[in-house]
């Protein structure tokens, strides 16, 4: 059996009642609940089929299991029920309801679903993360068990979004279908409302474990006091500190007020990161402690061994990707180091950041992982009009680029104009022969067609930049915007990024070409061995990711991307103060971020973004540089 520290040890011969371990970064949790439960089976005479052990995702459900699995070297283990909430819930629910798994909509029919539902609406422009985000959102409502009449949503305006939930949910019906948020409702309600079901679900589950407690929801939260009360014997291990995901419905809350709800509860706090270096340690720990909303805890590292903390300041967000590349390049390429591209893991707040990397580092020719989406900035919707746009001033344009661009900005021209003029060999002549315009419309469009053989003659950044100015397409999305009444920042930044990437090209051809490789790349690279990338042998390149998807991970050397006000912390509006609790949860995110670092941590700040002045967040200067 592993040699367990003293606090390690007190976790794990826990045995009755309520149980709440504060596990700091690096800590050792997994190991303590594998030794927890042969503790329980072993020596204190627990049924395996009377414990269940739960986590949040199938991953960790079965590294949990392994563990477990590898040091209690006995089949009985195989018997403790194992699994996601969904998982457990679902079985629930096949017992007592009949549930099966022809009963849940896949995720790809959920979004065929919704994006069939903004077309019936006829709500256009909208991207893929558009529908990812309504999709989280609705899910949110559902697990804060609350009324989506009181919802406001941040993609859609308020009737919009009411409109697509109600028709999401008969869409559902029609089908008889339900999605993965109505399974843990539904067996929140049938055990809240069937006190016969719930006795029997009490005595098979008379000792509950739950890892990562704090990415725990309400509905998820009701439902396991139900199942654990009376007796209570529910150990739950986690850190508040790490709870970043409150766009699901996860709120350090329900661990802050545990012994609230569970009276009696013991209190253990595993303060020893068996991970990172200790400057990195404290240097994590400087940033933390500005937060209110948490447990007062002291995280110190085993290693008395210091490891390399640097913040760099480059000139702009290219040079910051192309700066950073360089110098893994170098490293890697020192076999005196002793490092492999794998070490390596460059950390940003917003998927729009990836941009950047990707186009240096295929620059470069280094190896990359992408952990999050494989769409590019180029598959958004306004990068698609701007695409456009430049594909028929060179002459390459096709119908459908006509037509998604020619009322960006609003030219008033009719659908029946578009429809009658997509019928014919040119778009354009045909589009002018038509009766039905007025005469200002074809001046318009005689004026759109010169800035078009203006722009023929354009580099692609100078190019874009007219289109975004001399032709007013960001005024379009202002007004597209204000109209929808959601916020444009996120759709600037794709315009911003998109021409910050041009402008390295002398030439449309040679920038259509780079898109090309780029969306080829991401495409073989993106969530490429996803489920293994714990593993160092399935890693075949630097680590590129989100500081959401990065938690869980560690890695030998952490680069930490655009620590700007605005960036991080993340204001979707510069204009709007933030919340308190919002910016805990972003102190919480960079916390996350930096604790990845095994060795070598750089935090960089770049001076510009787009092209503007860009201040250095004010998280810096709560962070110890020891």
């Amino acid at each position: 059996m592993d040699i367990l520290n003293k606090n390690q040890k007190i976790a794990v011969e826990h045995v009755s009642g309520p149980c709440l371990v504060l596990a700091g970064p690096g800590s050792g949790k997994t190991r303590v609940i594998a030794h927890r439960i042969i503790n329980l089976v072993k020596n204190k005479n627990v049924a395996p089929t009377r414990i269940l052990a739960i986590s949040f995702t199938k991953a960790s459900s079965m590294e949990m299991k392994a563990r477990t699995l590898k040091m209690g070297v006995d089949n009985a283990f195989n018997k403790v029920n194992f699994g996601t909430f969904h998982a457990t819930f679902f079985r629930i629910l096949r017992k007592y309801q009949g549930l099966g798994l022809e009963s849940i909509i896949s995720e790809i029919d959920r979004y065929k679903l919704i994006k069939s539902i903004l077309k019936h609406l006829n709500i256009s422009d909208y991207s893929d993360d558009d529908i990812n985000d309504v999709l989280s959102e609705i899910s949110y409502v559902k697990n804060e068990l609350m009324n989506y009449m009181d919802f406001n949503s941040q993609i859609f305006n308020k009737d919009e979004f009411l409109e697509i939930y109600r028709l999401y949910e008969k869409g559902k019906k029609q089908y008889n279908k339900i999605d993965f948020d109505d399974m843990l409702i539904m067996t929140y309600e049938l055990l809240n409302t069937n006190n016969d079901v719930l006795s029997i679900v009490r005595q098979v589950f008379k000792y509950i474990l739950i890892d990562e407690f704090q990415d725990i929801n309400r509905v998820q939260f009701e439902t396991i006091r139900l199942i654990a009360h009376p007796n209570n014997n529910i150990f739950v291990v986690g850190d508040e500190d790490q709870s970043i995901y409150g766009f699901r419905g996860a709120r350090p809350d329900f661990m802050l007020n545990f012994s609230k709800y569970f009276k009696g509860a013991q209190e253990i706090v595993l303060d020893t990161n068996y991970r990172s270096k200790r400057n990195i340690v404290d240097c994590s720990q400087g940033l933390i402690k500005n937060n209110k909303d948490r447990y007062d805890k002291n995280i110190v590292a085993k290693s008395t061994n210091e490891g390399l903390i640097k913040t760099i300041y480059p000139k702009d967000t290219d040079d910051e990707a192309i700066f950073i590349g360089k110098e893994i390049l170098n490293v890697v390429n020192d076999k005196n180091a002793g490092f492999e591209y794998s070490d390596f893991a460059v950390i940003y707040r917003t998927n729009r950041q990836a941009r950047a990397f990707v186009d240096a580092f295929l620059d470069l020719r280094i190896p990359f992982v992408l952990k999050d989406s494989a769409k590019t900035i180029y598959d958004h919707w306004v990068s698609l009009d701007i695409l456009a746009y430049l594909r028929i001033a060179m002459d390459i344009g096709t119908t459908d680029d006509w037509i998604r661009i020619i009322n960006k900005p609003f030219r008033y021209v009719s659908r029946d104009s578009i429809s009658k003029a997509s019928k014919g060999l040119n778009f354009f002549d045909q589009l002018m022969e038509d009766d039905r315009l007025k005469s200002y419309q074809k001046k318009d469009l005689n004026d759109l067609l010169e800035d078009l053989n203006y722009i023929k003659g354009l580099a692609p950044g100078y190019a874009i930049s007219y289109i975004r100015s001399t032709l007013d397409y960001d005024r379009y999305i202002l007004e597209y915007c204000n109209q929808r009444k959601i916020k444009s920042k996120q759709i600037v930044e794709i315009l911003d990024e998109i021409e910050t990437s041009a402008k390295v090209y002398k030439t449309n051809l040679k920038f259509f070409e780079h898109i090309d490789e780029v969306r080829e790349e991401v495409k073989i690279r993106a969530n490429k061995n996803a489920n293994q990338i714990n593993s160092e042998s399935q890693r075949d390149g630097v680590i590129l990711s989100t500081m959401h998807s990065s938690k869980g991970l560690e890695f030998r050397n952490v680069y930490v991307a655009g620590v700007n006000k605005g960036v991080i912390p993340y204001n979707n509006n510069d204009d709007e103060n933030m919340s308190n609790s919002t910016l805990e949860e972003e102190r919480r995110l960079l916390y996350v971020t930096i604790t990845r670092a095994k060795e070598n941590l750089t935090i960089s700040s770049p001076q510009k973004r787009f092209g503007r002045k860009i201040d250095k967040s004010e998280f810096l200067k709560e962070i110890k540089f020891s």
